[in-house]
């Protein structure tokens, strides 16, 4: 039998590869709830446009709204730039492993 996983530093990259995979559909499930939110936001604030702006109600709520809607693109952006990193991490370990490329052919 030929052993795969006989380096220290092998072993780590695995451990951290199997991180990689869980973490990227927590995330795309981040996102899917950031966009779901900024979609209800951006309804409701079509809603919005046929009642009346001197409403105090109306005016809180609006900018309720748009507060919702500038969190939800920070939030994405940073979603997305997460995403990128551990797949371009996981992409550099799938290139260095060995045990990975053994698996593979």
């Amino acid at each position: 039998m030929e052993l795969l996983m006989n380096t220290q530093k092998e072993c780590q990259q695995l451990e951290v590869y199997g991180e990689y995979l869980k973490k990227i559909p927590e995330l795309l499930k981040q996102l899917e709830t950031v966009e779901k939110m900024y979609q209800k936001a951006v309804l409701e604030e079509a809603m919005l446009k046929d009642k009346p702006l001197d409403n105090h109600s109306v005016q809180l709520y609006a900018e309720r709204l748009h507060r919702i809607k500038e969190q939800c693109e920070i939030r994405s952006a940073d979603i997305r730039q997460q995403c990128t990193l551990i797949l371009e991490l996981k992409s550099q370990i799938e290139a260095e492993s060995s045990v990975l490329r053994a698996l593979q052919s």
